[in-house]
């Protein structure tokens, strides 16, 4: 259980709320900053939700979704115009500063008082208070157990409870990851009886894929996919051109590395997409091979041991070329 005494007091009178999310968000870091927001507004704080970029188009019936300030799409004298008069900011799912790219100046330039809510590891110190558990399988679980501890779990709503499922469900890759612990089962069960409909959700989030996505991810599998079977290692390589083949949408390739995990013996996957002049990096992981410090030690990036993300600013011919030869260090 978290100390929210410091946040009961930031919250005892209605406030201007910013809750800030990282770039590229996924259903955690979007569900949970939806959850917050409504969790909020009920008790009478006006709230200001903002993504640096563009989420996921398969995410947009998320309850309260409607209410995003997407900051891709706003000059930074306008977003700052909106945001100052916020008395308090959140900032959900991550802890790195890293995690805003272009968009960190929107906490650079606040000195208002700020709150982490995350479960990732090595936090960096940029906030006045840390509401952090590494253990959690997402930052979804943390935020439950922030409203155990502010002893308002009777105000969690089917909107609240269902945004917060999104969030578990997929940072846990439905249940299936080793993050997932007892009490991640005991909070999905509460949101249950809180009103989640997890057949909806859970088709709504898997289920719901565009023609072309699925087009694309036959194309990736057959044209795209690299095995080094004797690294134990797969992974694709997207190329700037597949997403305009496609017509690629924020979140488009959310869950193709599974693809390449779920190959017999294979311990590492990756997926490396070239995107204007950087290539992202995501990596998933089993047993004791250490995704985040491949992609921290040589990505400037992060995350958990079994599921990491960097950045490369090389061309992407250099980044797979890097890549592979990294390789003969973690996984020979």
């Amino acid at each position: 259980m978290y100390d929210t005494s410091i946040l009961k007091e930031q919250l005892a009178n209605p406030k201007q709320v910013g809750v800030l999310m990282h770039a590229r968000p996924d259903a955690d870091a979007l569900g949970t900053s939806l959850a917050l927001a409504l969790f909020l507004r009920e008790q009478g704080h006006s709230v200001h939700v903002i993504a640096p970029t563009e989420y996921p188009a398969f995410l947009s019936w998320l309850p309260g979704v409607d209410t995003v300030i997407v900051a891709a799409h706003y000059t930074q004298d306008a977003l700052l115009a909106q945001m100052q008069d916020i008395d308090l900011l959140f900032c959900v799912d991550f802890s790195a500063l890293s995690r805003l790219d272009e968009w960190v100046y929107l906490l650079k330039q606040s000195d208002v008082f700020k709150i982490i809510i995350d479960h990732h590891i090595e936090p960096e110190n940029f906030a006045d208070l840390l509401l952090w558990d590494p253990q959690a399988a997402a930052s979804a679980e943390v935020l439950f157990q922030i409203f155990e501890g502010l002893e308002q779990k009777e105000k969690i709503t089917p909107a609240i409870a269902t945004c917060l499922y999104a969030g578990l469900v997929t940072d846990t890759n439905s249940f299936k990851n080793p993050n997932t612990r007892a009490i991640t089962h005991r909070i999905a069960a509460d949101l249950i009886e809180y009103g989640v409909d997890t057949f909806n959700v859970q088709r709504l989030i898997y289920d719901n894929k565009s023609l072309s996505r699925l087009h694309f991810f036959s194309f990736a599998v057959s044209q795209r996919l690299v095995v080094l079977s004797p690294l134990h290692v797969a992974y694709f390589v997207i190329q700037k051109e597949d997403y305009k083949r496609y017509d690629l949408k924020s979140g488009d390739t959310e869950g193709l590395v599974d693809y390449a995990l779920s190959l017999k013996d294979i311990s590492l996957a990756a997926v490396l997409k070239e995107k204007d002049d950087t290539v992202y990096l995501s990596l998933r992981s089993v047993g004791d091979l250490p995704a985040n410090l491949i992609a921290k030690k040589y990505f400037n990036g992060g995350g958990h041991k079994n599921a990491a993300g960097g950045v490369s600013h090389l061309s992407l011919v250099e980044t797979v070329d890097r890549f592979e030869k990294i390789l003969q260090e973690f996984c020979l």
